[in-house]
């Protein structure tokens, strides 16, 4: 019994993969992200105290913006990854299906005639099932 857990923990270990390095991938894009979202805020701040002005409404108001642009492009970077994840999926699924045939059936198959089947019936007698451990 332990042998089949440990199967199954390293199957659900090797399906989960794909799953973990896109969650990384994504995280790592947003660290950076975030860390040009906030070179930028550092210039703009830099420069606001280095220009002789009175203009300490509109830095604050650009920086504001800068930190609502930085987290928009986020929410669209997560959402196109998201988007692009899913499309890839449907796209593996229809070549799939594309390129499988269903069991049984060769390229040549016939169409069956309306009349099939005219009766039928499935009868099950004396059946029995257990499990042992």
């Amino acid at each position: 019994m332990d042998d089949c857990v440990s199967e199954a923990f390293r199957l659900l270990d090797e399906s989960q993969k794909p799953t973990y390095i896109l969650a990384m991938v994504q995280r790592w894009l947003l660290f950076v992200l975030n860390c040009i979202v906030a070179c930028i805020a550092c210039l703009v701040v830099t420069l606001a105290t280095q220009i002789p002005s009175d203009t300490a409404g509109f830095t604050g108001a650009s920086l504001i913006a800068l930190m609502t642009f930085g987290d928009g492009l986020n929410f669209i970077i997560r959402w196109w990854t998201q988007l692009e994840t899913s499309i890839g999926a449907v796209t593996r699924l229809k070549a799939l299906e594309d390129r499988i045939l269903p069991e049984g059936f060769d390229d040549k198959t016939e169409p069956v005639s309306e009349e099939w089947p005219q009766h039928g019936s499935v009868e099950i007698k004396g059946i029995s099932a257990s499990y042992q451990q």
